[in-house]
């Protein structure tokens, strides 16, 4: 067994755990992003890829962390909660007695760096153009600025630039209101949902609420996974042929330089 399939399967066994804490609670989940095209295009795992993200709209993400809190394993994971346990606005499940460094690395104010599994949540978004554009703008001023808080180091000038000014943010009202700019919709009375936590263009940043009213279980692995009901709306307004593969040089893992199995 390669260490790449070695790691997809201890992430597995984390993912068969989450899944089991939402359907104990009653969350709604989807996978997200490659995590979907996996399942979709490969019924499990892209063969190159070394994570693993599932996204939830905004209560079932509130729930989740509070299950987190009161219900996982603390023995076997450590739960990051976004904008609480490390900077950015997503959270983490990691599995102790593990560590997987990457380009980016972060432990968290508790210095954890197990394999991991990132939740996203799915923010509601405005109803209009403008309103999204308007949106859009303030989750990439905000993301910089957590970005510039993590002590994210970029090559990009632009990068640079919008995290240095991103500092106005330092003042607490400045933040609270380019927060509540980005998290004020309700995406079921608007229309629209968006995925502005992630690194993502604004043609790629919204989508129908449609896309997210119920999900279908799909085979991954030896397991089902959910996926959005209009999984092909979602993937393709992200992707475009997400079915096609990529040139053969991109098909590498992007996120790992090292890993420690420990026990798993």
């Amino acid at each position: 067994m390669t260490e790449l399939r070695h790691l997809q399967l201890v992430i597995l066994n984390i993912a068969k755990d989450i899944d089991e804490l939402c359907i104990r609670n009653g969350i709604e989940y989807t996978l997200n992003g490659g995590s979907a095209i996996g399942a979709i295009r490969h019924k499990g795992f892209i063969p190159w890829d070394d994570d693993f993200d599932i996204q939830m709209t905004p209560p079932n993400y509130y729930k989740f962390i509070t299950s987190c809190h009161e219900q996982l394993d603390k023995t076997k994971y450590y739960f990051e909660e976004g904008l609480v346990d490390w900077p950015l606005d997503f959270c983490k499940v990691k599995l102790r007695g593990t560590r997987i460094d990457e380009l980016e690395s972060y432990a968290g104010k508790n210095n954890q760096l197990g394999i991991f599994i990132d939740i996203f949540r799915i923010d509601g978004a405005a109803p209009t153009k403008i309103g999204r554009a308007w949106q859009y703008f303030c989750a990439r001023y905000r993301m910089a600025f957590l970005m510039h808080k993590r002590g994210y180091k970029s090559a990009s000038k632009l990068k640079k630039l919008a995290m240095a000014l991103s500092i106005l943010q330092y003042i607490p009202c400045v933040e609270l209101f380019f927060k509540h700019e980005k998290e004020k919709y309700d995406g079921e009375r608007t229309g629209y949902y968006a995925f502005l936590s992630e690194r993502i263009t604004y043609q790629q940043a919204f989508c129908r609420k449609e896309v997210f009213a119920g999900s279908k279980r799909v085979p991954f692995e030896d397991t089902l996974f959910p996926v959005p009901n209009l999984y092909d709306e979602y993937l393709r307004g992200i992707f475009g042929d997400y079915m096609q593969l990529p040139p053969i040089e991109q098909q590498v893992p992007t996120h790992h330089t090292r890993i420690e199995f420990g026990k798993y």
